[in-house]
């Protein structure tokens, strides 16, 4: 879940939760970046999936690449 909230000295004020993503996620934690704007977790098999899964994707500067294919502007 996600929410979106504001915190000024002694007073905290929280929107309504909404759901982050569709899909499980293990509990085996997550990772956070250095620079705290980006992290990673791991996406809990399917539950018809019975296969071990041996197998993890990195992608590395995505919204650079992302950049380089569509420029901005060109949509």
């Amino acid at each position: 879940m996600v929410l979106t909230y504001a915190a000024s000295g002694d007073s905290f004020r929280a929107e309504k939760p909404q759901l982050w993503s569709p899909g499980q996620f293990t509990n085996r934690g997550f990772d956070l970046h250095p620079d705290g704007k980006r992290f990673v977790v791991l996406k809990a098999p399917d539950s018809e999936q019975t296969a071990a899964v041996n197998k993890v994707s990195f992608i590395f500067n995505f919204f650079d690449e992302l950049r380089r294919k569509v420029p901005p502007g060109s949509n």
